[in-house]
């Protein structure tokens, strides 16, 4: 019997061991250099994500206690705004509540952990409360934080000086003037 495949394969070359490892290494190279770059990829994709997220919870929180200031409550029994800053505490009865939106006005109160490097915060629906004065600091126990991963957060604010609410946050500084300020004391404000 004779082999009908005899002369095609006899016409044909194979490939030698040599050249199919060589075949192989070129592959691999490629492979490495694909993955190397898709890993790169993957890597600023990443950390632009991040980017975002920082920028995003950043003016998330400028855009929340700038709300709060500028919907500050002025009382016309005490002549002056609800405001108080010192060195533990920022508080503010604000129209804006954060927690409980259908409150209407509640004592907003903000505080910063250095240990932690943690913005905490609070709300009081009955800011009215007399326990709830200027002295008031609530338990960092009792509160929510609100943003992680702070390296400052201060606030300065000094009604018998001026209306303006000075806000350090993440290195810059922002000013906040409640919308119920008194006009004569806004214009003295040097900008």
């Amino acid at each position: 019997m004779t082999d009908p495949f005899a002369k095609r394969r006899a016409g044909q070359r194979g490939f030698t061991l040599f050249e199919v490892l060589i075949a192989m290494l070129l592959l691999a190279m490629v492979a490495g250099m694909l993955f190397s770059v898709i890993t790169v990829g993957i890597k600023f994709t990443d950390q632009g994500n991040r980017r975002i997220l920082a920028m995003e919870r950043k003016y998330g929180f400028l855009s929340l206690i700038s709300r709060q200031i500028t919907s500050a409550v002025y009382d016309p029994t005490q002549k002056k705004i609800l405001m108080w800053a010192d060195d533990t505490a920022f508080k503010l009865v604000t129209r804006n509540p954060y927690i409980y939106p259908e409150a209407g006005e509640v004592l907003a109160i903000y505080r910063y952990n250095a240990d932690e490097q943690a913005i905490y915060y609070t709300e009081k629906r009955d800011y009215y409360n007399i326990d709830y004065g200027e002295k008031y600091v609530p338990d960092f126990k009792d509160m929510t934080i609100i943003s992680r991963a702070e390296s400052d957060f201060m606030v300065q604010y000094d009604q018998d000086t001026s209306p303006e609410v000075l806000l350090e946050y993440r290195g810059e500084q922002y000013s906040v003037v409640p919308k119920c300020a008194d006009r004569d004391a806004i214009n003295k404000m040097v900008f």
